[in-house]
């Protein structure tokens, strides 16, 4: 009976902290593993870029006109319209 009560906070911390957590990596390398040539992505690091090209382990992303690097396809944080809305509306300057 005394090892009960930890045991059940253990459960409940796993259950808290590390089953969210596991959710979240399975989803990005299921996006990442998802990634086509002309998304519109942002890096882990901030930078806007469509991807031009994948391999295995690698994307290329223009970030600019004639501008393109190579980068690690884990380090495409999420697509860029869930930073930005696909059609921004302009603001009225006051």
């Amino acid at each position: 009976m005394e090892l009960l009560v930890p045991i059940a906070i253990l459960g409940v911390m796993w259950a808290v902290l590390i089953l969210p957590q596991q959710r979240r990596v399975k989803a990005h390398k299921a996006y990442v593993e998802s990634l086509q040539v002309g998304d519109e992505v942002v890096t882990t690091s901030g930078l806007f870029g469509t991807v031009t090209s994948l391999d295995a382990d690698r994307a290329r992303l223009r970030i600019a006109p004639d501008v393109e690097i190579t980068m690690a396809r884990m380090a495409v944080a999420r697509p860029q319209s869930a930073v930005v809305p696909a059609d921004p509306t302009p603001e009225d300057p006051e």
